[in-house]
């Protein structure tokens, strides 16, 4: 029994020198990585990654992806992301659901990509909530429901992503997916311009210029019309000049100064 006793502890204390090795070289990698010095990197990633580290795995997945300190290979990329994915590292999981629906180092396959978004959006993953809300919402890889998709979509709005958060507000402005709420779409819409959304912002505008889910306010239009414009959206910049017309000097004045002062947030 005590022999039994003593081959556990030496095993226990020959895998917990293993664990701390394979820390210090993730360590060395990582900085290195940081370190843009990706050759280095690559070295000290590979045999750590061979040995199962899941992180080291995402990251020679992201390194092959991009062509870092080693040539661009996606067949390569898809490979450790897949090792990684299976092992529960939800950015592997999320990238190799991107590469099943572009077709980059796997045959292009839309069920792989929505059980990939699918696994990981389950888990919290905002990028992957998003995804699977897309697929869902356009019925690639699933059947379209349009419930689903908002359900997704809205989680991913919760934790700030502005892109759902546009859209979440569409779905309870028309009704889509959602029961139709135009003061809650309008808000949800208000927090993705808040972030800088153009499209948002473009379409913050056209809620105070109709009167949608806000009380209608041309100053405020052309607020909106106008941070959307200075990113280049077109409907935004054809937009200033109809609303300018229907308002005074004074508010012009009033407006431009809160235009100069405004700064895109965080939710």
């Amino acid at each position: 029994m005590k022999m039994f006793g003593t081959k556990i502890l030496l095993s226990s204390c020959i895998f917990l020198v293993a664990i701390q090795q394979a820390c210090a070289d993730y360590d060395a990698g990582k900085s290195a990585y940081l370190a843009k010095d990706y050759v280095k990197a690559m070295m000290e990633f590979e045999p750590v990654a061979l040995k199962g580290d899941q992180r080291a795995q995402h990251i020679l997945g992201m390194m092959y992806d991009e062509g870092q300190g080693v040539k661009q290979d996606y067949a390569q990329a898809a490979q450790w992301y897949a090792k990684a994915a299976e092992q529960g590292n939800q950015g592997s999981q999320y990238n190799l659901g991107v590469m099943y629906s572009r077709g980059e180092g796997v045959k292009r396959d839309m069920g792989a990509a929505a059980k990939w978004f699918q696994v990981a959006a389950e888990k919290g993953h905002r990028l992957s909530q998003f995804a699977i809300g897309r697929l869902y919402a356009q019925g690639q890889g699933v059947k379209a429901d349009q419930k689903i998709a908002s359900g997704w979509y809205l989680k991913a709005a919760k934790q700030g992503d502005d892109k759902a958060q546009l859209i979440v507000g569409r779905n309870y402005i028309e009704g889509v997916g959602l029961h139709k709420d135009e003061k809650t779409g309008a808000d949800w819409v208000r927090k993705s311009a808040d972030q800088g959304h153009y499209k948002a912002q473009y379409a913050m505008g056209l809620l105070y210029e109709h009167g949608v889910g806000v009380v209608m306010d041309f100053a405020k239009a052309y607020k909106w019309y106008a941070l959307a414009s200075e990113q280049n959206h077109i409907g935004a910049q054809q937009a200033l000049s109809r609303i300018a017309k229907r308002l005074k000097p004074t508010d012009m004045t009033k407006i431009k100064k809160t235009i100069d002062s405004w700064k895109p947030r965080k939710n």
